[in-house]
């Protein structure tokens, strides 16, 4: 059984539902999930993420208790529009149910030309990039929204002509809309950036957009930073016990 949104939508998407992703699509991405790039007869270039197969429970779960991961990130897409931020068009989202359990599913929208800010302090204009980030945060938490997979990897860049900078973002399955504390929404600073100094200077740029003390600001990004490397510290040595 195929799940197909929305209706009207561009004949390539049969095609990816029906039998997966074209041998001309070009691998972009590999990793848990597994994202390509597509050009189509139409002079189109399409981004095509595609998740991985999903084990028991979570294949039932996703049929059942959650929109899968696909669906999500089409959805997110909209709202984020919707709220007057960036993201590559969403075009579609395809499921494929085998027994009732989610088996592959793909999320496909437009592909764009820009690219993440890792390493932002290579950036030409970084300091702009940084203050205009900062600035874009602050936007972001007004609207309530929480990105947890907030990390440069899924952060895309425009320079306007007037030296500023928009922000675009991917890998959207992982967000949550009308959040309200500010204290949550301040884990955006746990993944941005593994350099101390970096963190300070967006967390200072932050502070400046939002009118909050700087101090405290910085105080705060740090905390949840830290909070974020000792999670991962003791991941890694649950994974190395088990191992």
């Amino acid at each position: 059984m195929l799940k197909i949104f929305p209706e009207q939508r561009p004949t390539i998407i049969d095609d990816i539902a029906l039998h997966g992703v074209p041998a001309s699509a070009v691998s972009i991405y590999k990793g848990r999930n597994e994202v390509f790039a597509l050009s189509t007869d139409r002079g189109k270039e399409i981004n095509i993420k595609a998740f991985h197969v999903p084990r028991f429970p979570n294949s039932y779960i996703y049929t059942t208790l959650r929109k899968s991961k696909a669906r999500r990130s089409y959805l997110n897409a909209l709202k984020l529009i919707e709220l007057g931020f960036h993201t590559p068009q969403p075009i579609a989202y395809v499921e494929e149910l085998k027994a009732g359990a989610l088996h592959h599913s793909y999320y496909i929208s437009e592909q764009v030309p820009f690219r993440n800010i890792r390493n932002w302090k290579t950036i030409p204009d970084c300091a702009t990039l940084i203050e205009d980030l900062g600035i874009e945060m602050h936007r972001l938490m007004t609207a309530g929204i929480l990105n947890r997979d907030f990390s440069p990897g899924n952060i895309l860049y425009e320079q306007l002509p007037d030296g500023h900078f928009r922000f675009y973002y991917v890998d959207l399955n992982r967000m949550e809309f009308n959040v309200r504390s500010h204290s949550r929404l301040m884990r955006m600073f746990r993944a941005i950036t593994l350099d101390k100094d970096e963190l300070r200077e967006l967390a200072e740029a932050y502070a400046r957009a939002a009118s909050l003390p700087v101090k405290p600001t910085v105080d705060e990004a740090m905390r949840q930073h830290n909070n974020y490397l000792e999670e991962k510290r003791q991941l890694n040595k649950l994974k190395s016990i088990f191992k």
